[in-house]
C-alpha cells in the first residue's frame, strides 16, 4: 500500500470499498505525523504502524497523533489497532465508539455494509484522546487547525486543515435516517457558513473519486442543494 502524494507535507491513503475504509490524511508535521482518519482496511493499519519517519527516511521516529473526523467506523475502526501518541476527536465520536465497541450494533452512517471493529477491543485509546470543542491551532513546521464543523451526516464532525488544505472527511456528505437520505436545512446552512471561513482553497472528501476539489466547487454544490429546500420543511431530501 502506498500513499498519495499531493504537496510536500501532505499526501493520502485512499479509500477502498472491499472492505470499506475512508481516505486516510497523512501530514508530516516537524515534531509528528499526524492522520486524519484511520480507515478500517487492516493494510491501512499496517501503513501507519510502520510509518515511522517524517520527511525523508534519516529522520528520527516521530510522534503519532490522529484526527477523527468522525465516528463511522470506516474511519475509526484501526483506533482498536494502531497506537497513537495522541487522538484528537469531537465528544459525540467517543460517545458513539464507546457504544459501537461495546454493542457492535450502531452502523447506521453507511447501514450494513459498515465494518466492524476488530482487534483488541479493550485497547485503553481514550487515555490519549483530547476532545474538541474549540478551535485548536498548532505550528508543528505547517500551520494546522482543527475544528468542529456542522454536518447532516455525523454529529461532532471535525475539520482538519494543514496550510491551504482543508480534510473534512464526510462532512459535506447527507445523513441517513430510516434508508432516506437528506439534509437538515439549518444544519446545511450553517455548514456553508463554515466552509466559507475556512481560510484554505482545497478541500478533501473522502470517498469521492477525486479527492481534492476546489473550496468554490465544494460551496457552490451545497449551495445548489439549498436553494432546493421548501418553505416550512426541515430537511431536504436527495434521491
Amino acid at each position: 500500500m502506498e500513499a498519495v502524494r499531493i504537496a510536500e507535507r501532505i499526501s493520502y491513503i485512499p479509500a477502498t470499498e472491499n472492505p470499506l475504509s475512508a481516505d486516510v490524511g497523512i501530514i508530516e508535521g516537524n515534531d509528528a505525523v499526524w492522520f486524519y482518519d484511520v480507515g478500517s482496511n487492516e493494510n491501512v493499519a499496517d501503513f501507519i504502524e510502520n510509518y515511522k519517519f517524517g520527511l525523508n527516511s534519516k529522520s528520527e521516529p516521530k510522534k503519532k497523533i490522529a484526527v477523527i473526523s468522525h465516528f463511522h467506523t470506516d474511519h475509526t475502526a484501526n483506533l482498536t489497532k494502531v497506537k497513537f501518541d495522541k487522538i484528537y476527536m469531537g465528544k459525540q465520536t467517543l460517545r458513539y465508539f464507546q457504544i459501537i465497541r461495546a454493542s457492535q450494533g450502531l452502523h447506521e452512517g453507511h447501514g450494513e455494509g459498515a465494518p466492524k471493529l476488530t482487534g483488541d477491543l479493550n485497547f485503553p485509546f481514550e487515555e490519549v484522546c483530547q476532545i474538541v470543542t474549540d478551535k485548536i491551532e498548532i505550528d508543528d513546521g505547517i500551520k494546522l487547525t482543527i475544528s468542529e464543523i456542522p454536518s447532516s451526516h455525523s454529529k461532532g464532525s471535525l475539520c482538519f486543515q494543514a496550510g491551504n488544505y482543508a480534510f473534512l472527511g464526510d462532512a459535506t456528505f447527507y445523513g441517513f435516517k430510516h434508508k432516506k437520505k437528506f439534509y437538515n436545512v439549518q444544519l446545511l446552512q450553517q455548514e456553508i457558513e463554515a466552509l466559507r471561513q475556512i481560510d484554505a482553497s482545497v478541500f478533501l472528501l473522502s470517498h469521492r473519486r477525486n479527492f481534492t476539489k476546489q473550496k468554490r466547487a465544494v460551496i457552490t454544490l451545497l449551495e445548489q442543494i439549498y436553494e432546493t429546500r421548501k418553505s416550512g420543511d426541515t430537511e431536504i431530501e436527495i434521491f
